[in-house]
């Protein structure tokens, strides 16, 4: 692959920008609070005014008639047949995923500073405006952090990397999943301090049974539209939980360390459960299951999944297999109403230096999808994909590895190599995704000059019910 460089002065403005969205971040939520607290401190003054206009119009004629805008604001609560003013209809939010990340050896060392700390800005850099574009961002976390930093079989990831994601917008690692305990129940622990202590949250492990009680659930709110989460692993590398630690991580099968064979329905349920008693509009399972390199989907995959959508979850996002599986957008019918729930098996490797001859461990997705709430409900108003491509640019290079999104690089003027990888990347990301989710390249010149598709037929959006 090519050799995309970075001058170093790029990387302390890199960092300065970064920065600079996670603050703008901050500082958009805290407008978003300051703006619901007005439009209801407004709506009471309304209400008084209304009092107000009332008792005096029955005072008898002295009182002067009422201007054009107040017969509007009392024809208009006439209209809605409450004492309280119109508030706005609808309202959306949205959710970005991306898919593992994981830390190898070759991952450290170009990572490695020579104060012997590790920046992972550079790798991370070229899609950053891609994870702080979202009001919600999650991933898996495929790793430990704690101990000294190490790749496989370890996978002991520096804490510096936590810090990194949480600038970088990210809210929730995913941390059930094939590396729960390979670093023992301090690992464990260990990783679930760090992602808390650098302000995201940890999803489907916890350190004690309260820890679990509190937060089995992770619930973002934003724009009024209330998200909950929830995280389960189909196993631990073949590992078992420790007898008396039963808790700490959620699990799809009861044979977990064995066959795959039995599917934890009553624990699924239990923390589905758990969610709805949070009053979500939204509810997200995240799920590491499948087999790696493989996009077929399995019988108890199938199982868990309607499982999941009978009872309640809006949103079920994969992991596990390396590589980018089928998504779909699925009518179920739940307590006798239809309603729509995304699928997407499996996102892939967001970042991982996988030695492997297929280059489909380096493809994959960053996972958009909008939610808008009215007077009738909460559903899912679009849903697409922005493909990345994991680069490997040779030792020699000052990066040496970079996620870049595909059309960022095609409108790039790559070399004809390059350009083949990327268009055969997208090739399969259609092909395995089985789906048009595929966001539009808005940024590529039409080779034949004929503007009459320029939206592409990629892409998906959902009306709302």
């Amino acid at each position: 692959m090519a050799d995309f460089d970075y001058n170093p002065s790029d990387y302390e403005r890199n960092e300065q920008r970064l920065e600079a969205r996670r603050l703008k971040r901050i500082e958009a939520k805290r407008r978003r609070i300051i703006r619901q607290r007005m439009i209801l401190g407004l709506a009471a003054v309304v209400i008084l005014l209304i009092i107000v206009l009332i008792a005096r119009g029955c005072g008898g004629d002295k009182t002067p008639p009422a201007d054009s805008d107040t017969q509007q604001q009392q024809q208009e609560q006439q209209n809605t047949g409450g004492d309280t003013p119109a508030l706005p209809t609808s309202s959306t939010a949205t959710l970005t995923a991306v898919g593992d990340i994981m830390v190898y050896d070759s991952q450290l060392a170009d990572a490695k500073e020579t104060d012997g700390t590790y920046n992972f800005l550079p790798s991370l850099a070229p899609v950053s405006s891609l994870l702080t574009a979202a009001d919600v961002t999650v991933a898996n976390f495929e790793a430990n952090f704690g101990g000294e930093p190490a790749g496989y079989p370890y996978f002991r990831a520096p804490e510096s990397l936590a810090t990194t994601l949480a600038g970088l917008g990210v809210d929730i690692l995913q941390t059930a999943n094939t590396y729960s305990i390979q670093n023992g129940m301090a690992g464990l622990q260990s990783t679930i301090d760090v992602i808390r202590e650098n302000g995201m949250s940890s999803l489907g492990t916890y350190t004690s049974a309260e820890d679990k009680t509190e937060n089995q659930v992770v619930v973002k709110e934003v724009n009024g539209i209330r998200m909950a989460f929830i995280g389960f692993t189909k196993g631990v590398n073949n590992l078992t939980v420790p007898e008396g630690s039963e808790y700490s991580v959620d699990l799809l099968y009861t044979d977990y360390a064995t066959t795959y064979n039995t599917v934890n329905t009553a624990g699924i349920t239990a923390a589905v459960e758990a969610a709805k008693a949070k009053n979500p509009d939204v509810i997200v399972a995240m799920v590491h299951w499948g087999s790696e390199y493989e996009t077929e989907i399995s019988a108890t995959q199938k199982q868990i999944t309607n499982t999941l959508a009978q009872n309640g979850v809006d949103v079920i996002i994969g992991s596990h297999p390396h590589i980018v599986g089928k998504m779909e957008m699925q009518t179920v019918t739940v307590d006798g109403k239809e309603k729509q729930v995304f699928v997407a098996y499996s996102l892939g490797n967001f970042m991982g230096a996988m030695n492997r001859d297929s280059t489909d461990v380096n493809e994959s997705v960053v996972l958009n999808l909008e939610f808008t709430k009215t007077n009738d409900g909460t559903t899912i108003s679009k849903a697409e994909y922005v493909p990345i491509y994991f680069f490997d640019n040779g030792e020699s290079a000052i990066n040496r590895y970079e996620i870049r999104g595909i059309y960022d690089v095609l409108n790039g003027n790559p070399t004809e190599e390059v350009k083949t990888a990327m268009e055969t990347a997208l090739e399969h990301l259609a092909t395995n995704t089985e789906s048009t989710f595929a966001a539009p390249n808005t940024a590529a010149t039409p080779a034949t000059g004929d503007e009459t598709n320029t939206e592409g037929e990629t892409g998906s959006e959902v009306p709302t019910e």
